[in-house]
């Protein structure tokens, strides 16, 4: 089976072309036409436009605040959780994780209620008489910042903990031994071996902010658009489609150009090093290390009571919306207020009456599952084929699967909307189910390929030399040995479809919308806790996920017997 590489990838390739690679050839091929004639007058208009390239300006310079900032704020707690809280590693990154499969839009939503006016910020400061009236925390630019971080933070600390995970302890008490103080040994063994994570955490950050739109809409100042922001007023308001086509191509050229430039640290992220050559490892900028040997050396006395206290802080702080939804969702007020003036369960109530909002959670279940289920039968064979074939390419085709994760989701609904709109099929199940294929493939072919470079290939072999062929291997064990692999692979596809709003404010229509449309208008026009209802189903679904993998792990040993 293996003998084959491009049969096995086959089936992802012609999907990816169908759902990624037609739809940005069609924003491309729009921003060269107006009128049906070729013309380069949309370009034109963008770059002529001083008010798009400070658009486009303030994009760039916030995505390297974001990133700045996030990574300060991830690289201690990354280090708290790999080195002074070794031990409960594991259950650290999966609480990083609860914030990272929650929506979105419910995270951003959250912290409405927490930085607003009459939020839990103003009202913690009034009552301890530190300030007189209340902050404007939210609807500006410090709004958007906090919730960029907050959303892009576990992002960060995944690869940078990945890093630090792989650094040997004995290097450390090598140093010690040899004289070094704790400073000296931080900086030259520890901050330098971890340097990957960091550039790998610094890249998707960055990457990932430069096509924000949700936060920025919710939370930003009205008219502090980022070029997100710029595209869809385009499209939606303004109907200029050449020109937001135009916009779109520009954006996407200097991500793609980003991407590639990067793309070492963000394959080395993954953990796919399916290239024969190395990623060259980017150096340690001389004035951070003096720095990392300075903070290290002047904290190294009470570093440890310090990391504790600094991650369980965060740890809270990235833990807060959700916990802030959960009691809106049992609010008894008539509209959103936090902290709630009483409890009721009249929003699930209200919730589980209102048509409306069950047909669009239906649409969404229907669509995502289809999604997930097409993104795991196609992206296995290609997982397959990038972990266990040797052929060239390897890594560009491994790009180029993930590529729709990375790459602005604004310029990929764009691309759907144009060839959904030619083929007749905006709205339908149909242009919902190859979206949320292509954008639920990369999380496959990432989590598979990881799992599948660890397996024990000698498994395979034994059953081969008993005679088992490569289908019934796969099958007979294979499978059951990495099917937590496969459910994290289709849990992730999944949440990627459920919770997408971007490709939904393109391609739904009245008899095809999402439940993030309907929350994203709900929030926008009402703000009623029935969006805190949708969060609140969904971390239980995920904790009840959590809560039969954890079951199956324990009674492992019972079955085997």
């Amino acid at each position: 089976m293996l003998n084959r590489p491009f049969l096995l990838m086959l089936p992802a390739l012609i999907a990816l072309g169908i759902g990624f690679i037609l739809p940005m050839g069609s924003v491309v091929w729009t921003s060269l036409h107006q009128g049906g004639l070729f013309s380069m007058g949309a370009w034109g208009e963008v770059l002529s436009s001083r008010t798009f390239l400070g658009i486009l300006g303030r994009t760039f310079s916030m995505a390297a605040v974001v990133t700045l900032l996030t990574l300060a704020l991830a690289y201690p707690l990354a280090y708290w959780a790999a080195t002074t809280a070794r031990r409960w590693g594991a259950q650290i990154m999966a609480l990083v994780a609860v914030p990272y499969l929650t929506s979105i839009l419910i995270r951003s939503y959250a912290w409405v209620a927490i930085l607003g006016g009459n939020g839990l910020v103003n009202r913690a400061l009034e009552s301890l008489g530190l300030i007189e009236e209340p902050l404007p925390l939210v609807f500006n630019r410090f709004g958007s910042y906090v919730g960029m971080v907050h959303i892009l933070l576990p992002m960060a600390v995944f690869p940078i903990f990945a890093a630090m995970q792989r650094i040997d302890p004995a290097l450390m008490r090598a140093g010690a031994s040899l004289g070094a103080p704790p400073g000296s040994s931080f900086s030259t063994i520890f901050l330098p071996l971890s340097w990957p994570g960091v550039s790998a955490g610094a890249a998707l950050v960055f990457l990932a902010a430069m096509g924000f739109y949700i936060t920025p809409a919710l939370l930003g100042a009205p008219g502090d658009y980022l070029v997100a922001q710029a595209i869809e007023v385009r499209v939606s308001t303004l109907a200029e489609f050449d020109t937001a086509a135009a916009q779109a191509c520009l954006l996407l050229a200097l991500v793609t150009a980003l991407m590639l430039l990067l793309r070492k640290r963000i394959v080395a992220m993954a953990g796919e090093d399916t290239t024969a050559a190395p990623a060259r490892r980017l150096p340690l900028p001389p004035l951070l290390r003096r720095l990392g040997a300075a903070v290290a050396g002047l904290l190294a006395p009470i570093a440890t009571p310090l990391l504790w206290g600094y991650g369980l802080l965060l740890m809270t702080l990235l833990l807060a919306p959700m916990i802030v939804v959960v009691l809106i969702a049992f609010s008894s007020a008539p509209y959103l207020s936090f902290p709630p003036p009483g409890w009721s369960l009249r929003w699930f109530f209200s919730f589980f009456a209102d048509e409306a909002w069950l047909r669009a959670t239906g649409f969404s279940l229907v669509v995502s599952l289809a999604g997930a289920a097409t993104a795991l039968a196609i992206g296995t064979p290609f997982a397959l084929a990038l972990s266990r074939g040797r052929f060239q390419g390897r890594r560009l085709l491994w790009l180029l699967a993930v590529a729709p994760m990375i790459l602005p989701h604004i310029a990929l609904a764009l691309g759907l909307f144009f060839t959904a709109v030619r083929l007749g099929l905006n709205g339908s199940i149909a242009s919902f189910w190859i979206a949320y294929t292509v954008t639920g493939l990369p999380y496959v072919v990432i989590i598979l390929v990881a799992a599948l470079r660890r397996f024990d290939t000698d498994l395979e072999r034994a059953a081969a030399s008993l005679g088992a062929a490569p289908l019934r291997r796969f099958r007979d064990v294979t499978l059951p040995l990495l099917a937590a692999s496969f459910a994290s692979a289709f849990l992730f596809a999944f949440l990627a479809g459920f919770d997408d709003l971007i490709i939904s404010l393109f391609l739904s229509s009245p008899n095809g919308t999402t439940i993030a449309m309907r929350m994203w208008e709900d929030i926008r026009l009402e703000i009623s806790p029935k969006t805190a209802v949708v969060g609140v189903l969904q971390l239980g679904l995920l904790l009840l996920a959590a809560l039969i993998a954890r079951l199956r792990l324990w009674s492992a040993p019972w079955r085997t017997r």
